[in-house]
């Protein structure tokens, strides 16, 4: 299994005319991730992963993810 923290920092730019602006809003993202090996050919992954409002307040994503991967 894995655990991950992503975080991104933004900080503020020049806007061209003597101010600043921001860059982008500040983010982060968990994943949990967990996998199994049925056999040494056959083994699956499942994932989730949150993240942190990154379009607006309130618009965080949630993504769940699955892999099934035969060797062969």
């Amino acid at each position: 299994g894995a655990l991950r923290w992503n975080q991104q920092l933004f900080s503020n730019i020049p806007d061209g005319a003597g101010g600043q602006v921001r860059w982008s809003q500040d983010l982060w993202r968990i994943d949990v991730a967990a996998g199994y090996r049925f056999t040494s050919h056959i083994q699956l992954k499942l994932q989730y992963s949150f993240q942190q409002e990154t379009t607006g307040p309130h618009d965080d994503n949630h993504l769940i993810a699955a892999q099934l991967t035969v060797r062969f």
